[in-house]
């Protein structure tokens, strides 16, 4: 390897896989997604016509450790199955599992006016990370199914969708009957061990959009509904009517903090003083998760951290006064400790 090449590989890609996609000349999409890649992006090579170019023609970068690695020739080595669904794609979003049992979260899109294609590969654990065992401590109303509504914001990949399959999975173990409405279905929540059932609706595959997913699951005897997402008028709306009916609700929202997702959600339903009496009267919980790499002696490790809010009679004041830019009163007087936690990997 020469001194330019060296000067390519990050302090991050230490070990064997990472030294194989930092060396090569070639990247192998097989072992990519079957070894500590969480990202693989597959791009048209400069040479190759058309969107529907052979997929050996594509160039990759794979970011492990939280660093993207360099634009990189790839080797698609993975079975056909795999192929036939990247080659002609169900619907933009999608997701499918490897004969390992990890999930595969798929975005395609095309480029140049429809001329070439792009796909991005997101790559979860093969179980799902109990994140919620750690968090328990602090939110233990959630861990006993409290009814109410739960907003998680952050990030794209800074952990949302691990943490509400891993506080679907505690629900699971309690028995509950979990509906989840997702875009696409992301991890599958199965466990021999639990008592409970989880029913998994993809939208535009079982339910036509999240609204009506979350409608329809008010008539199958819910006691947990996970919202993969609010982005309109309509489903937050349906969400905070689930909650006051007496469901434990969870969903994500984007927003810039835990006070954020309140005043997303605020401006989501309308923010009118009737919207607002009704979240004020409803439990509320907001969480706002952010990830980064960190390197400490010549390692590169992931930090997640976990800002937690929930409402009190101060808070409530605030929504229903519709001042949610004032919620940071209501934490006054708390140490860092009982909303705050950081989580290294």
């Amino acid at each position: 390897m020469d001194a330019q090449e060296g000067g390519t590989k990050s302090r991050a890609e230490s070990g064997k896989d990472r030294r194989h996609h930092a060396v090569s000349g070639r990247v192998s999409l097989k072992e990519a997604l079957g070894g500590e890649a969480t990202d693989v992006h597959l791009f048209p090579s400069a040479s190759s016509t058309g969107k529907m170019a052979p997929l050996e023609e594509a160039m990759a970068r794979v970011r492990i450790g939280g660093v993207l690695g360099p634009m990189t020739a790839v080797e698609a080595d993975v079975d056909g199955e795999l192929l036939a669904l990247l080659d002609n794609p169900p619907k933009p979003d999608f997701s499918t599992g490897l004969p390992s049992g990890r999930r595969l979260r798929v975005a395609v899109r095309t480029v140049c006016s429809g001329a070439a294609q792009e796909i991005f590969i997101r790559v979860l654990p093969e179980t799902i990370p109990p994140v919620f065992d750690r968090l328990a401590h602090l939110l233990p109303e959630i861990a006993a199914m409290t009814p109410g509504l739960v907003l998680v914001s952050g990030i794209t990949g800074s952990g949302k969708s691990t943490l509400l399959a891993s506080v679907a999975m505690r629900h699971l173990e309690l028995g509950a009957h979990v509906v989840t409405v997702e875009d696409p279905v992301e991890y599958l929540l199965r466990s021999k061990k639990s008592l409970g059932y989880a029913s998994q609706r993809e939208v535009g595959l079982d339910v036509p959009d999240f609204a009506s997913g979350v409608k329809m699951s008010l008539r199958e005897d819910p006691d947990t509904i996970i919202v993969g997402e609010i982005r309109d008028r309509e489903t937050a709306l349906a969400t905070l009517t689930a909650a006051e009916t007496g469901h434990s609700v969870f969903a994500t929202v984007h927003a810039g903090s835990c006070f954020g997702t309140v005043d997303r959600f605020l401006s989501l339903v309308g923010g009118s003083e009737f919207e607002a009496m009704r979240l004020a009267g409803t439990y509320l919980c907001g969480i706002h998760v952010t990830s980064r790499a960190v390197e400490e002696k010549e390692e590169t490790h992931f930090e997640r951290t976990y800002e937690i809010f929930r409402s009190n009679d101060a808070a409530r004041t605030h929504i229903r006064d519709r001042s949610a830019h004032r919620l940071w009163q209501a934490r006054l007087g708390t140490s860092e400790k009982d909303w705050k936690l950081t989580i290294r990997s």
